[in-house]
C-alpha cells in the first residue's frame, strides 16, 4: 500500500529513481546528500511509536529499500530462518540464514500497487550483485581508463589491473598478485586501448542508437525536478506544522503559564524548522543546473562523438555506455615491440581484432610530428603546444604537449624555429651585438631584462637590436661603465651570424 503522505511517498520513488541513473546504492545517497534531501523512518515503540522522523538517508537504508520486495508489489514471507547452534559453554547462538528466493516459503507478486515493478527489482537484485567486487565483479568507476574492469591479458587469461601514475599516466598490467603472470605478459598504457576502443565503439553506433543521448538528458532533468519537488514538499509540511502549533498556542489560556510556555516553545521550533525547510528550497533551486533546449539536445544526440569527447561528460558514463555493448577487451601476443594487438568481443558475440601503434620513448606519434613540421618555421613552441593539446593530440609518452616537449621533438628532428628566420634589415641578434663589442652575451641578456638597452622583441620572443650609430653609442657607454667587463676585441672574428 503507498502511503497517505504525498512527501513520504515523493522521497522512495526519488529513492528508486536515483538507483537507476547512479547504479549503486552509494550514489543514490550522495545524490540525495548533494541536493539536501531528506528521509523518512518510521519509528516503532517508544514516545514516538508510528511516527515519521526525517534524517539523511543512508547505506544502508537504501539497501533494506531496494531489496524489500514490498516495493515492488509483491508479499514474501520466508525469506530467511533462524539457525541455532549450541556452543561449547551450553549458550544457545542464534544466526539469521537469508534463503534463496526458490525457497522463500511464500511470494506473491503482484499483491499490491508498488513503487516498481517486479522485473525492475529483479533489475535492481543483478546489478547490485553486479556491484559486488568480493565476488570478482568490477564495476564501472571514476578512474579515466576506459577499459578497467573488462580488459583481460591474452597471455596468461587474467584480468589485467589499472594503475595510475604520477602526471596523469595510465597503464593497464597483470597484477602481481595474478598467479598465472608470466614475463610475457605486457604492460600497455591505457590511452593506446582507450583511444583504439573509443573509436571502434563510435563507429559502430548506429544513429537510431544515439536518441538514446535524449533519453538520458530527459532523465537528468527528471532527477532535478524530483528534488526541487521534494524540497517544496517539506516546505508545505513545515508550514503545516507552524501553522498547527500557532493555532495551538492561540487557543490556549494566557493564565495558564506552564502550558503556554510549552506551546511558544513548539512553536518557536516549528517556526525554525520553516526557516531552514525554505532554505533548503532556495539552495536546491540555486543549484539546479541550467539545461538547454530540447532541440539543442536533439542537435547534441546527432553527433555522439561530440558528446563522447564533450568535457562534462562524466568517464564513469563513457564506462557504462561501453559496457552496454562491448563485454570485454583482450590484449593479444604481439611479436613487434612497438604495436599492440587488442581484441574487442561485443554482447552479440562478435568479434574485432584491432592494431594499434604503442606509444613510448622514441615514438612521437606521426599527426602530432606532422603538425609540428607544417607550422614549426611560423609558430613558437609555446604556440604548437597549444595548438597539439586543442586537437587533442599527446606525447609519445600520452602527456599533454609542454613547449619543452615540442622544443625536444625540433631538435631530434631539425625543425626550425621561427627565432631561426631573418631579422629586419639594420637589426642585429644578441648573439651579433656580443661579438661587436667583445663581450658576453650573458651581459647583453642582462641589460635587456632590466630595460636598461634599446631593443624589440619578436612574435617568436627574439630580441632584435637595432644597430645605428646611437644605438651603438649606448651600448659602447654600458661597456665603459662597467668595472667587471673587459672587452675582447678577438670576440669579433668569431661573430655569430
Amino acid at each position: 500500500m503507498f502511503d497517505p503522505d504525498e512527501q513520504v511517498r515523493q522521497a522512495v520513488e526519488d529513492l528508486f529513481a536515483e538507483f537507476t541513473a547512479t547504479g549503486s546504492a552509494m550514489g543514490v545517497v550522495k545524490a540525495f546528500a548533494t541536493t539536501g534531501r531528506l528521509f523518512p523512518q518510521r519509528k516503532w515503540g517508544g514516545a514516538w511509536d508510528g511516527q515519521i522522523k526525517w534524517g539523511r538517508l543512508t547505506h544502508a537504508r537504501v539497501l533494506q529499500a531496494v531489496k524489500n520486495p514490498v516495493y515492488a508489489g509483491a508479499y514474501a514471507y520466508g525469506r530467511s530462518y533462524d539457525a541455532r547452534k549450541v556452543r561449547e559453554d551450553g549458550t544457545v547462538a542464534a544466526t539469521k540464514v537469508k534463503r534463496a528466493r526458490a525457497d522463500w516459503t511464500v511470494l506473491i507478486q503482484d499483491h499490491h500497487p508498488g513503487y516498481i515493478t517486479w522485473q525492475q527489482f529483479l533489475d535492481i537484485e543483478a546489478k547490485l550483485a553486479a556491484n559486488n567486487t568480493k565476488a570478482g565483479f568490477r564495476p564501472p568507476r571514476e578512474g579515466s581508463a576506459l577499459c578497467q574492469g573488462i580488459i583481460f591479458c591474452g597471455v596468461c587469461g587474467g584480468r589485467m589491473g589499472t594503475r595510475y601514475g604520477d602526471g596523469g599516466r595510465v597503464h593497464y598490467l597483470c597484477q602481481h598478485s595474478n598467479p598465472h603472470r608470466t614475463d610475457a605478459c605486457r604492460t600497455v598504457a591505457a590511452v593506446t586501448v582507450d583511444d583504439a576502443v573509443s573509436a571502434l565503439l563510435l563507429d559502430a553506433v548506429t544513429p537510431q542508437q544515439l536518441k538514446l543521448a535524449v533519453k538520458a538528458a530527459d532523465e537528468l532533468t527528471d532527477r532535478y525536478t524530483r528534488s526541487h519537488r521534494a524540497a517544496e514538499l517539506a516546505v508545505e509540511r513545515a508550514r503545516y506544522d507552524a501553522d498547527r502549533a500557532e493555532r495551538a498556542f492561540s487557543n490556549v489560556d494566557p493564565e495558564n503559564r506552564l502550558v503556554a510556555r510549552t506551546l511558544e516553545s513548539k512553536w518557536e521550533a516549528k517556526l525554525q524548522a520553516l526557516a531552514d525547510a525554505e532554505a533548503a528550497l532556495l539552495t536546491a533551486q540555486a543549484a539546479r543546473p541550467p539545461l538547454p533546449e530540447r532541440d539543442a539536445l536533439l542537435a547534441l544526440a546527432a553527433d555522439l562523438p561530440r558528446l563522447w569527447h564533450h568535457p562534462d561528460t562524466q568517464a564513469r558514463d563513457r564506462k557504462r555506455l561501453l559496457r552496454t555493448l562491448i563485454a570485454d577487451v583482450t590484449l593479444l601476443s604481439e611479436q613487434h615491440k612497438d604495436q599492440v594487438r587488442i581484441g574487442v568481443r561485443w554482447h552479440t558475440g562478435a568479434v574485432d581484432e584491432l592494431t594499434a601503434g604503442r606509444i613510448g620513448p622514441g615514438r612521437t606519434p606521426e599527426a602530432a610530428l606532422a603538425l609540428i613540421r607544417r607550422h614549426g618555421a611560423t609558430h613558437t613552441s609555446e604556440q604548437l603546444a597549444a595548438m597539439l593539446n586543442a586537437q587533442g593530440l599527446r606525447t609519445g609518452r600520452g602527456h599533454r604537449w609542454s613547449t619543452g616537449g615540442v622544443a625536444r621533438v625540433r631538435d631530434y628532428y631539425t625543425i626550425r624555429a621561427p627565432r631561426t628566420v631573418a631579422i629586419r634589415n639594420g637589426e642585429i641578434s644578441v648573439k651579433q651585438a656580443a661579438a661587436e663589442l667583445g663581450i658576453p652575451a650573458d651581459a647583453i641578456y642582462n641589460w635587456l631584462r632590466h630595460d636598461q638597452v634599446p631593443a624589440r622583441r619578436g612574435p617568436s620572443g627574439r630580441w632584435c637590436i637595432p644597430w645605428d650609430p646611437d644605438t651603438q653609442a649606448i651600448y659602447q657607454r654600458k661597456v665603459a661603465a662597467s668595472f667587471r667587463l673587459k672587452p675582447n676585441p678577438t670576440r669579433n672574428g668569431n661573430r655569430a651570424v
